[in-house]
Formats: structure tokens, sequence, C-alpha cells
């Protein structure tokens, strides 16, 4: 049987995979990390714009953060604006 994740699952797990810490994604996303946080784990739920500024930062599909595209991304490492700037 297939586990369904939910949307906060698929966001940490998206961010999990690029590397990337909850404050920084929150920081580019605009949001406070106690917002993201609350977002990961199902307490709220984002506005389509914050999912797709979400999707765009982890480099994955939006319909992939909603369920619906269940091919699971392989998102790069993503890097650092200050290590883009330096390499």
């Amino acid at each position: 049987m297939t586990t369904l994740l939910t949307l906060g699952q698929r966001i940490r797990q998206a961010r999990e995979q690029a590397h990337i810490r909850q404050v920084e994604l929150a920081r580019r996303i605009g949001i406070s990390a106690n917002a993201l946080n609350s977002i990961e784990h199902g307490e709220t739920d984002p506005r389509v714009s914050r999912v797709v500024a979400i999707a765009r930062e982890l480099q994955v599909s939006a319909n992939w953060l909603l369920g619906l595209d269940n091919d699971t991304p392989q998102p790069k490492r993503l890097r650092t604006r200050k290590a883009a700037a330096v390499g």
C-alpha cells in the first residue's frame, strides 16, 4: 500500500533533499521559520502563490508538492546565494 504524503511532508522532503535549512527556505520565500514549520507540520495551509514560491526555490513542480503528480522529484543540491556569487 502506498502512503500518500501531505503537502507539508512533500515540502520537507524536497527541502531536505536540496540540503536547505528551514530558516533559509523561509527567508527566501519571505515568511518566518515558524510559519514554514507550521506548513510542514500541516497546521496551516499556504496560499497558492506561496506553494509556487516554495516549488521554485526547491526546483520541484507545484503539482508534485500538491500531490497531483506522484513522480518523486530529484532536486539538485541547491547552492546558497553566497556560494553562487563566489563560484
